[in-house]
């Protein structure tokens, strides 16, 4: 069954969708489509005409979690799926991927912030001390720092890990004006934990050749 993800040229929300389907070996067409194009080409497949998508045969889906999902039980890495079978650690996996997307949620509050200096002041606040995603993230790290197999749930690599890392790692990319590429220098879990991710060759070779600046923080 063909698979293909539509998404902008950036990692955002279909990051782990992708990475997922490259850990599990999974072949996936990747199509990129800049902002003017999205309305035009998506308009009336999808009620609310949000990305990501993904077409899977000839169904068409959204919603980024639940193909991040999808996408992690239908991919194994040696030998058992990015999403766990056992519903316990299952739940596991979900709880630590919710504690990420309280980070994630707590940025997209930024962009409906018109004027450009009250946005970067407002970003630099969130991950400052004290902060909505400076606490996230502290949380975060412990978490990964009370790991004794390094991985975020359980003693193997899970889409917990997927998330941790795609959705992260970018916000030392620059690529959010505002937030210092310094700003998650001080959680050393979580530095830790993206060497971890950056070594396992399906991913080094996957982000070798970087789409774009931002992706080079996943080296």
């Amino acid at each position: 069954m063909s698979l293909k993800i539509v998404y902008f040229p950036i990692p955002a929300r279909a990051e782990p969708i992708r990475l997922s389907l490259t850990l599990g070996g999974i072949a996936f067409e990747d199509e990129r489509i800049k902002g003017e194009e999205w309305g035009k080409k998506l308009k009336g497949e999808v009620a609310p005409k949000q990305l990501p998508l993904m077409y899977i045969g000839d169904k068409v889906v959204g919603q980024g979690g639940a193909l991040a999902k999808y996408a992690a039980k239908i991919s194994k890495f040696e030998g058992k799926p990015l999403y766990p079978e056992d519903a316990l650690l299952a739940l596991e996996v979900d709880e630590f991927i919710d504690y990420v997307g309280e980070m994630f949620s707590a940025i997209g509050t930024s962009f409906k912030i018109e004027d450009q200096k009250e946005k970067e002041a407002y970003r630099l606040k969130l991950v400052s001390p004290g902060g909505d995603v400076h606490k996230w993230l502290s949380y975060i790290d412990s978490l990964l720092g009370k790991s004794k197999s390094g991985f975020a749930v359980g003693d193997r690599l899970t889409l917990a890990d997927v998330f941790a890392f795609c959705q992260i790692q970018p916000l030392k990319s620059g690529f959010l004006d505002g937030i210092p590429v310094t700003c998650i220098d001080e959680f050393k879990n979580i530095q830790a934990h993206k060497e971890m991710m950056a070594s396992i060759p399906a991913v080094k070779a996957y982000y070798a050749v970087p789409k774009m600046p931002v992706y080079k923080v996943y080296q």
